[in-house]
């Protein structure tokens, strides 16, 4: 069912009564995150939630800001039953519960409810409850506040996709002209390089390793970019980085990261790289892009991209980012994408087996990147 127009004060006392039942639970620690372009009070209700939120963002936390822009509420929920009928719904325990309310009230107890807001979103519910898998998200938007809630907060189940909140924080940093993106940057000489591929390219083995071999540092995967008039800028935000089996144990003995996860999967391994901190880079100047491919040449090299390759590269950043976020729909972030970044050189880097050699020829690279340099090609 779809209701339109319901009343504001309705959603007030649906969220109010959310709130009281997480206050119950006692409040452990409230930090802040610092998201480059905004801040987040962060308000943790379980323990158990304190060390995948220290692993995973260790370099953006802080105990203190003097203000903020969002809020972020977690907990661990046990009793989706006892949650629901407290916000006042009747409840069957078997049923896949999605509850959407996109507009500014809740009035009917009906679980298939569904209200939309357009101005809000048309495709994300601003509370989504599902019983079965055992979360809860939600939305208030009068007071900026995110809430999730979550039954199993084993490591290995909670972050099955490498990276905690990424769809929360795609919301928080979506403005007019910024954006969660998935992709990596690295570069020398405050010359930032943004890797636009989808996985399984070489993105972030190359990343990781340029990283470790002394390069400026913004991630392998996830970071913000923001575009400041015609110059694009980039944040960082988490203090992970993810490998595949092969390449974490070709790196075991180089790489000073301390293993968290293996993702509930085989494909990645998760590493903390917090000793890293010192490379990592705010505000970073984005001045090229770059799509890589594994080739079987004996040595990697690098040359501008054709056209093709240059359309093909931004495909891969955006169709890899909307993937990712959920935002497979919204057309407008999409056009937003292609305008932070067709304006800017595409460079082609083939890599070849020896990863060794494939920093090495990013690095020559790097060195000679100057600001509206038409073409460098290195072999």
């Amino acid at each position: 069912m779809i209701i339109k127009n319901p009343e504001k004060k309705d959603l007030r006392k649906y969220f109010d009564n959310l709130n009281n039942c997480i206050e119950a639970k006692g409040c452990k620690w409230v930090k802040y995150l610092d998201l480059g372009i905004k801040t987040v009070r962060f308000i943790n209700y379980s323990d158990e939630f304190t060390p995948l939120v220290q692993k995973q963002l260790t370099y953006v936390i802080k105990d203190f800001a003097e203000n903020y822009d969002e809020t972020i509420v977690i907990w661990k929920e046990d009793d989706f039953e006892h949650l629901a009928e407290k916000l006042g719904n009747e409840f069957n325990p078997k049923t896949n519960l999605r509850i959407r309310i996109e507009m500014l009230a809740l009035k009917l107890k009906n679980l298939d409810l569904g209200i939309f807001d357009e101005k809000y979103s048309k495709f994300h519910p601003i509370l989504d409850l599902n019983p079965e898998r055992g979360f809860i998200n939600a939305y208030d938007m009068e007071k900026r506040t995110y809430y999730y809630g979550v039954r199993n907060l084993e490591p290995e189940e909670f972050i099955k996709e490498g990276h905690i909140f990424v769809q929360m924080f795609n919301k928080i940093l979506k403005t007019e002209s910024s954006n969660l993106v998935h992709g990596a940057v690295v570069g020398l000489n405050n010359n930032g390089i943004l890797f636009c591929a989808r996985g399984q390219r070489g993105k972030s083995t190359l990343a990781v390793l340029a990283m470790m071999r002394g390069f400026e540092y913004v991630s392998d995967d996830y970071l913000v970019l923001e575009k400041k008039g015609n110059q694009l800028f980039t944040h960082p935000i988490y203090s992970i980085i993810t490998l595949s089996p092969r390449m974490y144990n070709e790196l075991y003995y180089e790489l000073e990261g301390k293993f968290v996860s293996n993702n509930a999967r085989k494909d990645k391994y998760v590493i903390n790289i917090e000793k890293y901190h010192h490379t990592f880079m705010k505000n970073y100047p984005i001045k090229v892009c770059m799509f890589p491919e594994i080739v079987e040449d004996k040595e990697p090299s690098v040359r501008l991209c054709t056209p093709q390759e240059k359309g093909r590269a931004i495909t891969h950043l955006i169709h890899s980012t909307i993937n990712q976020m959920g935002d497979r729909h919204d057309i407008k972030t999409v056009q937003k994408l292609i305008n932070m970044v067709k304006n800017l050189n595409f460079y082609k880097i083939n890599l070849c087996s020896d990863i060794g050699a494939n920093v090495e020829c990013l690095r020559e690279f790097s060195e000679k990147i100057k600001e509206n340099e038409n073409e460098l090609c290195i072999k």
